[in-house]
Protein backbone atom coordinates (compact mmCIF):
# COMPACT_ATOMS: atom_id res chain seq x y z
CA UNK A 1 0.00 0.00 0.00
CA UNK A 2 1.52 3.35 -0.83
CA UNK A 3 0.75 6.57 0.88
CA UNK A 4 -1.04 8.99 -1.13
CA UNK A 5 -2.67 12.69 -0.90
CA UNK A 6 -4.50 14.28 -3.18
CA UNK A 7 -4.62 18.33 -4.00
CA UNK A 8 -6.38 20.54 -6.50
CA UNK A 9 -4.74 24.07 -7.51
CA UNK A 10 -7.83 25.88 -9.50
CA UNK A 11 -9.60 22.45 -10.58
CA UNK A 12 -6.15 20.76 -12.01
CA UNK A 13 -5.65 17.60 -9.78
CA UNK A 14 -2.85 15.48 -8.74
CA UNK A 15 -1.88 12.74 -6.72
CA UNK A 16 0.92 12.90 -4.59
CA UNK A 17 3.60 10.72 -3.10
CA UNK A 18 6.69 10.88 -1.31
CA UNK A 19 9.77 9.31 -2.86
CA UNK A 20 10.39 6.95 -0.18
CA UNK A 21 6.99 5.47 -0.07
CA UNK A 22 8.44 4.31 -4.31
CA UNK A 23 11.29 2.31 -3.56
CA UNK A 24 11.41 -0.07 -6.72
CA UNK A 25 8.61 1.11 -8.72
CA UNK A 26 8.17 2.59 -12.19
CA UNK A 27 6.78 5.94 -11.48
CA UNK A 28 5.91 6.52 -15.29
CA UNK A 29 3.43 3.04 -15.20
CA UNK A 30 2.51 4.12 -11.47
CA UNK A 31 1.45 7.43 -12.85
CA UNK A 32 -0.87 6.47 -15.65
CA UNK A 33 -2.49 3.47 -13.46
CA UNK A 34 -3.12 6.04 -10.52
CA UNK A 35 -4.63 9.23 -12.60
CA UNK A 36 -6.74 7.18 -14.45
CA UNK A 37 -10.35 8.49 -13.13
CA UNK A 38 -11.71 5.16 -13.68
CA UNK A 39 -9.56 2.66 -12.39
CA UNK A 40 -7.43 4.56 -10.18
CA UNK A 41 -7.47 7.21 -8.14
CA UNK A 42 -7.83 10.28 -11.27
CA UNK A 43 -5.65 13.30 -11.52
CA UNK A 44 -4.52 14.84 -13.68
CA UNK A 45 -1.21 14.41 -13.17
CA UNK A 46 1.44 12.41 -10.13
CA UNK A 47 3.47 14.59 -7.90
CA UNK A 48 6.83 12.44 -6.07
CA UNK A 49 8.34 14.68 -2.93
CA UNK A 50 11.71 14.36 -3.38
CA UNK A 51 15.16 14.97 -1.61
CA UNK A 52 17.54 17.51 -3.48
CA UNK A 53 21.41 18.71 -3.44
CA UNK A 54 20.53 22.08 -4.85
CA UNK A 55 17.54 23.42 -3.65
CA UNK A 56 15.26 23.25 -0.47
CA UNK A 57 12.87 20.44 -2.06
CA UNK A 58 12.63 18.57 -5.58
CA UNK A 59 9.25 18.11 -7.28
CA UNK A 60 9.13 15.37 -10.16
CA UNK A 61 5.91 15.70 -12.15
CA UNK A 62 4.45 13.20 -14.39
CA UNK A 63 1.57 13.79 -16.56
CA UNK A 64 -1.33 11.03 -16.99
CA UNK A 65 0.09 9.49 -19.58
CA UNK A 66 3.46 8.44 -17.88
CA UNK A 67 5.48 11.00 -19.09
CA UNK A 68 7.62 13.44 -17.75
CA UNK A 69 7.23 16.97 -17.70
CA UNK A 70 9.53 19.46 -16.76
CA UNK A 71 6.81 21.55 -14.57
CA UNK A 72 3.56 22.35 -13.39
CA UNK A 73 2.30 25.85 -12.01
CA UNK A 74 -0.87 24.60 -10.50
CA UNK A 75 1.11 21.31 -8.83
CA UNK A 76 4.31 23.61 -7.42
CA UNK A 77 1.99 24.99 -5.54
CA UNK A 78 -0.15 21.83 -4.70
CA UNK A 79 3.32 20.57 -3.85
CA UNK A 80 4.28 23.66 -1.95
CA UNK A 81 1.01 23.22 0.32
CA UNK A 82 2.17 19.44 0.89
CA UNK A 83 5.98 20.42 2.14
CA UNK A 84 4.84 22.90 4.17
CA UNK A 85 1.76 21.27 6.01
CA UNK A 86 4.43 18.06 6.04
CA UNK A 87 6.97 19.89 7.48
CA UNK A 88 9.40 19.27 5.03
CA UNK A 89 10.41 22.87 4.83
CA UNK A 90 10.42 24.81 8.12
CA UNK A 91 10.37 28.68 6.18
CA UNK A 92 7.45 30.20 4.22
CA UNK A 93 9.71 31.09 1.70
CA UNK A 94 11.68 27.97 0.20
CA UNK A 95 13.08 26.60 -3.00
CA UNK A 96 12.04 24.01 -5.34
CA UNK A 97 14.38 22.16 -7.91
CA UNK A 98 12.28 20.91 -10.95
CA UNK A 99 13.38 20.40 -14.43
CA UNK A 100 12.59 23.76 -15.81
CA UNK A 101 15.11 25.18 -13.21
CA UNK A 102 15.16 26.03 -9.48
CA UNK A 103 11.92 28.07 -8.47
CA UNK A 104 11.49 30.30 -5.21
CA UNK A 105 7.81 29.73 -4.21
CA UNK A 106 6.18 31.91 -0.47
CA UNK A 107 3.23 30.29 1.65
CA UNK A 108 1.07 33.90 1.76
CA UNK A 109 -1.89 32.59 3.66
CA UNK A 110 -2.50 28.84 4.94
CA UNK A 111 -5.04 27.04 6.72
CA UNK A 112 -5.36 23.33 7.18
CA UNK A 113 -7.27 22.93 3.69
CA UNK A 114 -6.21 25.82 1.34
CA UNK A 115 -2.95 27.91 0.75
CA UNK A 116 -2.17 30.41 -1.19
CA UNK A 117 0.77 30.02 -2.90
CA UNK A 118 3.05 32.85 -4.95
CA UNK A 119 5.67 31.41 -7.65
CA UNK A 120 8.34 33.01 -8.84
CA UNK A 121 7.73 31.39 -12.41
CA UNK A 122 11.18 32.70 -13.91
CA UNK A 123 11.44 34.53 -16.91
CA UNK A 124 9.79 33.08 -20.71
CA UNK A 125 12.45 31.65 -23.11
CA UNK A 126 11.42 32.50 -27.23
CA UNK A 127 14.20 31.54 -28.79
CA UNK A 128 13.61 28.62 -31.28
CA UNK A 129 16.48 25.53 -29.70
CA UNK A 130 14.54 25.80 -26.37
CA UNK A 131 10.48 25.78 -27.88
CA UNK A 132 12.02 23.90 -29.84
CA UNK A 133 11.43 25.02 -33.58
CA UNK A 134 12.80 24.57 -36.61
CA UNK A 135 14.39 27.95 -38.18
CA UNK A 136 16.73 30.56 -37.27
CA UNK A 137 14.65 32.88 -36.31
CA UNK A 138 14.81 34.65 -32.72
CA UNK A 139 11.48 34.30 -31.67
CA UNK A 140 7.84 32.65 -33.01
CA UNK A 141 5.71 35.16 -32.16
CA UNK A 142 2.33 36.19 -34.39
CA UNK A 143 3.11 32.95 -37.04
CA UNK A 144 0.52 31.60 -39.52
CA UNK A 145 0.16 28.77 -39.08
CA UNK A 146 -2.76 26.13 -40.82
CA UNK A 147 -4.88 23.79 -38.99
CA UNK A 148 -7.18 21.49 -41.10
CA UNK A 149 -6.94 23.83 -43.78
CA UNK A 150 -8.20 26.98 -41.62
CA UNK A 151 -5.07 29.62 -40.79
CA UNK A 152 -4.11 30.63 -37.38
CA UNK A 153 -1.71 33.03 -35.56
CA UNK A 154 -0.08 31.58 -33.05
CA UNK A 155 3.05 32.78 -30.56
CA UNK A 156 4.99 30.04 -29.28
CA UNK A 157 7.40 30.53 -25.95
CA UNK A 158 9.01 27.69 -23.27
CA UNK A 159 7.58 28.66 -19.71
CA UNK A 160 8.36 25.95 -17.71
CA UNK A 161 7.42 24.13 -20.61
CA UNK A 162 6.01 24.22 -24.25
CA UNK A 163 2.94 26.42 -24.97
CA UNK A 164 1.13 27.65 -27.93
CA UNK A 165 -1.28 30.30 -27.81
CA UNK A 166 -3.38 31.79 -30.21
CA UNK A 167 -5.43 35.35 -28.82
CA UNK A 168 -9.54 35.11 -30.30
CA UNK A 169 -12.20 37.16 -29.72
CA UNK A 170 -14.38 34.37 -28.65
CA UNK A 171 -13.26 30.85 -26.76
CA UNK A 172 -15.10 27.59 -25.83
CA UNK A 173 -14.33 23.89 -25.09
CA UNK A 174 -15.35 22.42 -29.01
CA UNK A 175 -12.77 25.20 -30.40
CA UNK A 176 -10.15 24.07 -27.59
CA UNK A 177 -10.60 20.57 -28.17
CA UNK A 178 -10.28 20.74 -31.97
CA UNK A 179 -7.40 23.20 -32.58
CA UNK A 180 -5.69 22.24 -29.47
CA UNK A 181 -5.29 18.31 -30.61
CA UNK A 182 -4.44 19.50 -33.83
CA UNK A 183 -1.75 21.65 -33.29
CA UNK A 184 -0.36 19.67 -30.24
CA UNK A 185 0.31 16.89 -32.60
CA UNK A 186 1.30 19.52 -35.82
CA UNK A 187 4.73 18.17 -37.33
CA UNK A 188 6.11 21.71 -36.60
CA UNK A 189 6.39 21.08 -33.10
CA UNK A 190 8.69 17.38 -32.23
CA UNK A 191 8.16 17.75 -29.05
CA UNK A 192 4.37 18.32 -28.83
CA UNK A 193 3.16 21.71 -27.10
CA UNK A 194 0.47 22.81 -24.89
CA UNK A 195 -2.15 24.71 -26.41
CA UNK A 196 -3.77 27.92 -25.13
CA UNK A 197 -7.07 29.88 -26.47
CA UNK A 198 -6.60 33.02 -25.02
CA UNK A 199 -9.42 36.49 -25.04
CA UNK A 200 -7.84 39.63 -23.89
CA UNK A 201 -11.12 41.01 -21.63
CA UNK A 202 -9.24 44.17 -20.69
CA UNK A 203 -6.18 45.51 -19.44
CA UNK A 204 -6.50 43.48 -16.36
CA UNK A 205 -8.11 40.61 -16.90
CA UNK A 206 -7.81 37.89 -19.94
CA UNK A 207 -9.93 34.68 -20.07
CA UNK A 208 -7.74 31.25 -20.90
CA UNK A 209 -9.00 27.54 -21.83
CA UNK A 210 -5.78 25.40 -22.26
CA UNK A 211 -5.41 22.23 -24.23
CA UNK A 212 -2.79 20.70 -21.91
CA UNK A 213 -0.69 17.89 -24.07
CA UNK A 214 -0.59 14.37 -22.79
CA UNK A 215 -4.07 15.33 -21.08
CA UNK A 216 -6.80 17.23 -22.87
CA UNK A 217 -8.90 20.31 -21.96
CA UNK A 218 -8.08 20.72 -18.20
CA UNK A 219 -9.72 23.52 -15.73
CA UNK A 220 -6.51 25.24 -15.44
CA UNK A 221 -2.77 25.28 -16.35
CA UNK A 222 -0.46 27.65 -14.49
CA UNK A 223 2.27 27.92 -16.77
CA UNK A 224 -0.23 28.33 -19.59
CA UNK A 225 -1.63 31.64 -17.80
CA UNK A 226 1.35 32.80 -17.25
CA UNK A 227 2.48 32.44 -20.86
CA UNK A 228 -0.77 33.86 -21.87
CA UNK A 229 -0.23 36.87 -19.67
CA UNK A 230 2.68 37.85 -20.83
CA UNK A 231 2.11 37.54 -24.55
CA UNK A 232 -1.40 39.72 -23.46
CA UNK A 233 1.42 42.41 -22.10
CA UNK A 234 3.50 42.30 -25.13
CA UNK A 235 1.19 42.38 -27.97
CA UNK A 236 -2.12 43.48 -26.44
CA UNK A 237 -0.78 46.23 -23.44
CA UNK A 238 -2.41 44.29 -20.79
CA UNK A 239 -1.03 45.80 -17.53
CA UNK A 240 1.65 43.95 -15.51
CA UNK A 241 -0.58 43.11 -13.16
CA UNK A 242 -3.46 40.29 -15.04
CA UNK A 243 -5.52 38.68 -13.56
CA UNK A 244 -5.95 35.28 -15.62
CA UNK A 245 -10.14 33.46 -15.48
CA UNK A 246 -9.96 29.32 -15.96
CA UNK A 247 -12.89 27.43 -15.79
CA UNK A 248 -11.20 26.76 -11.79
CA UNK A 249 -10.72 30.01 -10.52
CA UNK A 250 -8.51 32.52 -10.97
CA UNK A 251 -5.01 33.60 -10.93
CA UNK A 252 -3.28 36.51 -10.79
CA UNK A 253 0.10 37.19 -12.78
CA UNK A 254 2.56 39.64 -11.89
CA UNK A 255 5.16 40.81 -14.12
CA UNK A 256 8.61 42.14 -12.41
CA UNK A 257 10.84 42.96 -14.99
CA UNK A 258 11.11 39.60 -17.15
CA UNK A 259 9.51 37.43 -14.42
CA UNK A 260 6.70 36.79 -13.27
CA UNK A 261 5.13 35.37 -10.39
CA UNK A 262 1.63 33.28 -10.34
CA UNK A 263 -0.21 33.70 -6.82
CA UNK A 264 -2.68 30.92 -6.66
CA UNK A 265 -4.55 28.77 -4.16
CA UNK A 266 -3.24 25.04 -3.68
CA UNK A 267 -6.49 22.54 -1.48
CA UNK A 268 -5.83 19.23 0.01
CA UNK A 269 -8.86 16.71 -1.16
CA UNK A 270 -8.35 13.79 0.55
CA UNK A 271 -5.71 11.70 2.02
CA UNK A 272 -5.11 7.56 1.70
CA UNK A 273 -3.81 4.67 0.74
CA UNK A 274 -3.37 3.25 -2.74
CA UNK A 275 -3.17 -0.59 -3.43
CA UNK A 276 -0.97 -0.77 -5.99
CA UNK A 277 -0.53 -4.04 -8.06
Amino acid sequence: MLRFEKYQGTGNDFVIFEMSELDGLQHSLLAQKVCNRRFGIGADGMIVVAPSKVATMQMIFYNADGSIATMCGNGIRCFAKYATDHELVKTKVFTVETLAGILTLEIIESDDLTSLVRVNMGSAIYQHESVPLPGDGDKFINQMLEVDGVPYTVSSLFMGTIHTVLFMDNIDEEAAARIGAAIENHPLYPNKTNVNLCKVVDSKNIDVLTWEKGVGITLACGTGSAACALLSQDLYDCETSVTVHVKGGNLLMERVGEEIYMTGPATLICKGQYLYN
